[in-house]
């Protein structure tokens, strides 16, 4: 596991590496109270050593979030993150059943997913890592 230096001093990532995923553990509310620096610095570690996929944990993100801190995490997902398959795990308190986060970032172009549960979020990216399937033509 390899640690960034932080964005703020509300803002703590680690990465750490399995095979052609890389696992973000995002630490403290920087990630909402200082969003588009957040996303800059997530983007930079993703692009550290590109990976196929990417696997951003939230759990250790504390408090409520708000539908705007929702929607503003997922607008700048897709203004800055790579256009690489992300699986967002988070707490079931954080959860939101609109998912509008997911939806943000998804018009933006981000192929995301939002899981509470660590082996759904891996086995999702497990299909992703696939190669697809050969064309008739080839």
């Amino acid at each position: 596991m390899m640690a960034l230096t932080p964005v703020s001093d509300a803002v703590r990532l680690k990465l750490e590496y399995r095979d052609d995923c890389l696992i973000i553990h995002v630490h403290g509310r920087g990630i909402l109270e200082r969003t588009a620096a957040a996303m800059q610095e997530l983007a930079a570690a993703i692009r550290t050593k590109p990976a196929r996929l990417t696997l951003i944990d939230l759990r250790q993100v504390p408090g409520p979030v708000s539908f705007l801190e929702r929607h503003q995490v997922g607008a700048l997902a897709g203004r800055y993150l790579p256009r690489v398959p992300l699986a967002a795990l988070l707490r079931d308190d954080q959860a939101d059943p609109r998912r509008i986060g997911q939806l943000a970032a998804r018009n933006r172009g981000v192929d995301v997913e939002v899981f509470t549960d660590p082996a759904a979020a891996e086995a999702w990216l497990k299909t992703k890592s696939r190669p697809g399937p050969k064309s008739a033509a080839s």
